[in-house]
């Protein structure tokens, strides 16, 4: 079995790991500020991600360059984002893919009246800026620390933690030059048309599961279809997660090793901790999940619980007499 690739999702989770992507609601104030100052405020800088990967820290290194409303960010990967929400992505020595097109922009996001930021504070410098400090708490938990440049609002150092309020996820400038950049990032000369296309929930029938909520708050935003794969886009107004589902059967050497071991509803299902976030995949009814999140893990595990079970294909009465056949069969094989 093959898993569906949510390349669109990992490549350009952490280009907007600094910023939100997608159109805001009035959501907490900071994370607004910082999201208009990253359209705003022409910058480039060395990004450092780090992240918790069981007992061992990982880490990555990015350079990011914004200008006149457009974002580069190279790494392993080279994304760009241009305004009116079109997104190209470049794999290593590849050509530019467009992942996504002005016509798939999602609805709002919700307001994000669940968290509580609280008011700003004189912080440490970061990247040789004077900052200042937002916390995100959810029912009296830290969730994340913010480091907003005093100056222009731009998000410097984004630090998120566990229950036990242990860092698992951090991205920092290490270097940061705000001001004109030079000349302006120029589009790639041609691309290749790798967008899904949007469709409506009711018409899924029973080809996929999209239900309006998910646990925890997230409401449903879009629904994509590319090819057999079905991406349902949802968010609690800071966090987005995406939903990926497609036809066929996990098994565990379908997946990476390293996977913790999870349950979602009857079924076993594998976490693992990445540079955007966290990733949660399981199978159910014929069809394999990936849940995709920066959010925190047992938010994300939450939401992919809270998914409805998946419907099945009855089968045809040649199908029935098929099975039955099978069965009686078995005990003299």
């Amino acid at each position: 079995m093959k898993l569906a690739s949510p390349a669109a999702v990992t490549a350009l989770a952490l280009a907007f790991g600094l910023a939100g992507s997608l159109p805001a609601a009035a959501g907490p104030a900071p994370l607004e500020r910082a999201r208009e100052a990253a359209e705003d405020t022409p910058f480039e800088g060395v990004l450092q991600v780090r992240w918790r990967d069981g007992a061992e820290t990982r880490s990555e290194r990015l350079t990011v360059a914004a200008a006149s409303g457009a974002l580069v960010v190279r790494g392993a990967n080279q994304v760009m984002a241009r305004p009116a929400s079109v997104r190209l992505v470049s794999h290593r020595g590849g050509g530019w893919e467009e992942l996504w097109r002005p016509s798939l922009t999602p609805a709002p996001r919700p307001d994000g009246s669940k968290y509580v930021t609280t008011e700003p504070v004189d912080g440490p410098r970061v990247a040789g800026r004077t900052s200042r400090v937002v916390e995100l708490h959810h029912k009296g938990r830290l969730l994340e620390r913010l480091y907003l440049d005093k100056e222009t609002g731009l998000l410097l150092q984004r630090d998120q933690f566990d229950v036990s309020r242990t860092v698992v996820r951090s991205l920092a400038f290490e270097s940061l030059k705000v001001g004109d950049p030079g000349a302006p990032l120029a589009d790639p000369p041609a691309t290749a048309n790798h967008a899904p296309k949007a469709v409506a929930a009711e018409r899924l029938g029973r080809s996929a599961v999209a239900p309006g909520t998910l646990g925890d708050g997230y409401e449903r935003m879009g629904v994509y279809r590319d090819g057999s794969v079905v991406h349902v886009l949802y968010s609690d107004g800071v966090y987005d997660l995406s939903v990926f589902q497609q036809p066929g059967r996990l098994r565990r050497s379908d997946v990476p090793p390293s996977g913790e071991r999870v349950v979602v509803g009857s079924a076993t299902g594998w976490r693992y901790p990445w540079p955007g976030g966290q990733l949660v995949v399981w199978s159910s009814g014929g069809k394999v999940f990936t849940a995709v999140s920066d959010a925190p893990a047992d938010q994300v595990l939450a939401a992919a619980r809270s998914m409805p079970p998946t419907p099945t294909r009855e089968l045809s009465l040649l199908g029935k007499v098929r099975r039955a056949c099978e069965a009686l069969m078995a005990p003299l094989r």
